[in-house]
């Protein structure tokens, strides 16, 4: 009987002490609020003391439908003075901050801000409106013009150069584009005279970006090249002319760099291959006075403009 005696005395004591441990929360707009200090902090600022400077700033604060629950330890070691601080309820985390002495003062300041920053946060959580999705610029689809020049082997004869145009859809992931290039003349010389080459056409793409970052954007292409050969004989008895189909399709890297939202240079390379040899022969010459060569290379530099 005295055994049970003592745990009845004991019991309500321990849950009003228990009780009132609750209730010595300080009470903050949107939040409750506890600090304690370790002996080595007991010169920092007390729960009263930040819990008033916190109400005079927060005073306009409306209240939340669920408060946070904030507890904050403060500690010291050396001349370095710490605040770890942790939410919860329905937003969850922990934080430490630290700040030199020689004082608490340094972390006093920052401990006060950060917690007004995070029941400011809180408060703009419950009261901003749901704003409808939007679509950002990354995912959203742009036309871009583009317009370069390459270095070329094989377009149409030996180590040369082109020009090129097209019109490109990006998307998050894809770049598909159309449009055109055109080779200038090469000259190539058979005894008595000359073959004169050039070549103009279509050409479509399909890049899909292996890396895509802010400013650069780094993928693969496939590509492919319908265009039409030009030849001219020069200096025979009879200059003739002739055209030819020409087909090529390939595969190379891409490399894009965002000077600006609406600016961007591109470096590309490919590797192009024909399958059907096309020529050029010159009448009473025997052989061909010019063939295709079956696999060709490009390299690319073109500036792009968006224009929508």
């Amino acid at each position: 009987m005295r055994k049970v005696g003592r745990f009845s005395l004991w019991l309500p004591l321990c849950l009003g002490a228990l009780e009132g441990r609750a209730l010595a929360a300080s009470s903050l707009p949107g939040a409750d609020f506890t600090l304690s200090r370790t002996p080595a902090a007991a010169r920092c600022a007390s729960e009263a003391a930040i819990a008033a400077q916190l109400q005079r700033r927060l005073a306009s604060r409306a209240e939340p439908a669920e408060k946070l629950t904030v507890q904050v330890e403060l500690d010291a070691e050396g001349t370095a003075f710490t605040a770890k601080i942790v939410v919860l309820g329905r937003r969850q985390g922990e934080r430490t901050l630290r700040a030199e002495g020689p004082s608490c003062e340094p972390l006093h300041d920052a401990l006060v801000v950060s917690l007004q920053l995070l029941l400011d946060d809180d408060a703009e959580l419950d009261t901003a409106p749901l704003a409808p999705p939007a679509l950002s610029k990354k995912t959203a689809a742009a036309l871009w013009l583009n317009v370069g020049v390459a270095v070329t082997h094989g377009l149409p004869l030996a180590w040369s150069g082109a020009g090129d145009a097209e019109l490109s859809l990006r998307l998050a992931a894809w770049d598909i584009a159309l449009g055109g290039l055109w080779a200038p003349e090469r000259r190539l010389a058979y005894a008595p005279g000359v073959v004169a080459i050039q070549s103009w056409g279509g050409r479509a793409r399909a890049c899909y970006a292996l890396a895509a970052r802010d400013v650069l954007r780094f993928g693969g292409c496939a590509v492919g090249i319908l265009s039409r050969l030009h030849g001219q004989g020069r200096g025979f008895v009879d200059d003739a002319s002739a055209h030819r189909p020409w087909l090529l399709v390939g595969l190379g890297p891409e490399l894009r760099w965002a000077m600006a939202s609406e600016l961007s240079l591109g470096l590309s390379a490919q590797f192009l291959v024909s399958p059907f040899d096309e020529s050029f022969s010159v009448e009473q010459r025997p052989g061909a006075a010019y063939r295709t060569d079956r696999v060709s290379g490009w390299l690319g530099l073109d500036l792009g403009l968006r224009v929508w």
